[in-house]
């Protein structure tokens, strides 16, 4: 495909592009069957509203494609080299539904809607590529990420410019380089945003070393890391609003005098191998759920797609083999003694972080009186508490790993939240062979003290439930 004078550099039809996909002789055929035509910057190559009467091929320079309501104008995609467009009103004999303007020079083949027919009906194969191409501009036009409001303007540009790069990018050394005609205010149409915040992100990302920029090119240097943006981003929208299982666990004594600051990096490492190879014994990606470091903890968002019940059986098991094979050769410093609490209910997940209902019940069940007396009590490496719907859903119903006999009900009031809950403390014979990891804050009982077991309920100063009096 020749170039104009005017076009710049590195306009040329990326591989994936509707001309690089037809054959030597749908291309010849192509251009005979059109006309060339040179459009100055600012001219209309398909116009809205109008009858489909032309098809038209670029092949160099650059088009955006527009569309408004009122007095709303925002850009929806943008067309380069290789590109047709006008087609799906030529298919549907509708009219076009947006309008379609030259950034810069635009030197291209345009054919009447008839004569388009007549070259599909004789070259039968330009039928796939035409819904091969139909199927990607859906994908672009139903783009989750683009509606998930006006915050969210890095991971918007992020994805843009990474579908560009795969799209229209050259590889160069310095990385993938797109010519682009946008003048800044454009590229903060494209992207829903405001020009000062583009460029704030652009400036951002250039200190970065992601991306370089020149009058009317950009470099991205880091593709990978520009793509991660992204990806993180549409991976926190499936699952953003709905129903996710909320998993939340706690180092006992992590900050005790028995540890210092390498013990505790050591421990925090020793952590994260255990929690990991539970969730890879389980089944269960890791690398799906969201979490988030606490220091002395972790909480992790598992998406709606994995059930619950797979998140407490056999996940909770496996946490526990992990880490008792941890402590049967650590030092008491290094052993790891945990409280976990397991919930699920609707998660938002915004540019500050997590938020929720289900975020903070979970966070009140690990930091409960019962779960902590529970554990201090017991020589176990681990004690955790389920909400009532985990166990009743989840736990009561599956033959697992988990024995449902052996969790004991809590009902307990913490500051305005009155919490029905399940506490299991699994038994862990063989813990008086090995060190004795840091305590947690709560003093063992001593005598006279009241030990509570069974259901217990707090109302206030009012404690009532199954106890014994030393």
């Amino acid at each position: 495909m020749e170039r104009s004078p005017s076009a710049r550099r590195w306009e040329h039809p990326p591989e994936h592009s509707f001309w690089m996909s037809l054959s030597a002789v749908e291309r010849e055929a192509f251009e005979d069957a059109g006309d060339e035509i040179v459009l100055p910057a600012g001219a209309v190559v398909c116009a809205e509203e109008l009858d489909s009467a032309h098809v038209t091929l670029i092949k160099s320079g650059w088009s955006k494609v527009v569309m408004s309501e009122g007095h709303d104008e925002w850009i929806v995609a943008l067309r380069g080299p290789g590109d047709i467009v006008g087609e799906r009103a030529a298919m549907t004999r509708r009219s076009r539904s947006a309008v379609v303007i030259a950034l810069d020079d635009v030197r291209g083949i345009a054919l009447s809607a008839s004569r388009f027919h007549d070259l599909i009906s004789e070259h039968p194969r330009l039928q796939s590529v035409l819904a091969k191409q139909e199927q990607e501009r859906l994908a672009e036009d139903n783009e989750p990420l683009l509606r998930t409001g006006a915050d969210e303007i890095e991971y918007r540009l992020a994805y843009l410019l990474s579908e560009l790069a795969f799209r229209r990018g050259e590889r160069t050394p310095a990385g993938t380089t797109l010519s682009l005609p946008l003048s800044r205010k454009d590229l903060a149409r494209w992207a829903d945003a405001e020009r000062d915040d583009i460029g704030q992100v652009l400036k951002i990302w250039r200190r970065h070393g992601l991306i370089v920029t020149a009058r009317h090119s950009l470099t991205i240097v880091d593709a990978q890391n520009l793509n991660d943006l992204y990806s993180r981003r549409a991976k926190d929208v499936e699952w953003s609003s709905l129903n996710c299982s909320i998993f939340f666990i706690d180092v006992v004594g992590f900050s005790s005098a028995v540890r210092d600051e390498s013990d505790r990096a050591e421990v925090r490492t020793a952590l994260y191998d255990i929690l990991v190879q539970a969730f890879k014994e389980s089944g269960l990606s890791w690398s799906s759920c969201y979490h988030e470091d606490r220091g002395d903890g972790v909480l992790v968002i598992v998406p709606p797609a994995i059930p619950t019940r797979s998140v407490a059986d056999p996940l909770l098991a496996w946490l526990r083999v992990g880490l008792r094979r941890h402590n049967r050769r650590a030092s008491a410093a290094m052993c790891i003694r945990l409280r976990a609490a397991l919930h699920v209910g609707p998660v938002v997940r915004d540019r500050e972080g997590l938020s929720g209902d289900a975020i903070i019940n979970t966070a009140r069940m690990l930091d409960s009186g019962p779960l902590r007396a529970a554990l201090e009590e017991s020589k176990a490496d681990l004690a955790f508490m389920v909400s009532d719907h985990v166990f009743v859903s989840s736990i009561r119903t599956t033959v697992g790993m988990l024995d449902a006999d052996a969790f004991t009900p809590v009902d307990f009031q913490l500051k305005s939240s009155h919490i029905k809950a399940w506490l299991y403390v699994p038994p862990d014979s063989g813990r008086e062979t090995r060190p004795q990891a840091p305590r947690q804050d709560a003093q063992p009982p001593q005598q006279g003290s009241t030990h509570f077991h069974g259901a217990v309920s707090i109302q206030g100063d009012v404690i009532t439930g199954t106890k014994h009096v030393g």
